[in-house]
């Protein structure tokens, strides 16, 4: 029993992950070509890479420009 709700936790924390990756591509899109920019900030983000495990705090500013695919 005790696994099965760790699974459906770590199915929600995906869920919410995805979520938010959903929304930021969202805003993305609608920012592009319009010279804007896009600043995420962090408090206590915790990266888990395998071994290693490391909290940071700042921001990252992104610079959102269109681009045109060539056909």
């Amino acid at each position: 029993m005790e696994n099965k709700e760790k699974n459906m936790e770590k199915a929600s924390e995906k869920q919410k992950i995805e979520n938010l990756s959903d929304t930021i591509v969202n805003v993305i899109d609608r920012l592009a070509g319009k010279k804007s920019d896009l600043k995420l900030s962090f408090e206590d983000l915790t990266l888990d890479a395998g071994p290693m495990k490391t909290r940071l705090n700042g921001a990252i500013v992104l610079d959102v420009i269109f681009a045109k695919e060539e056909s």
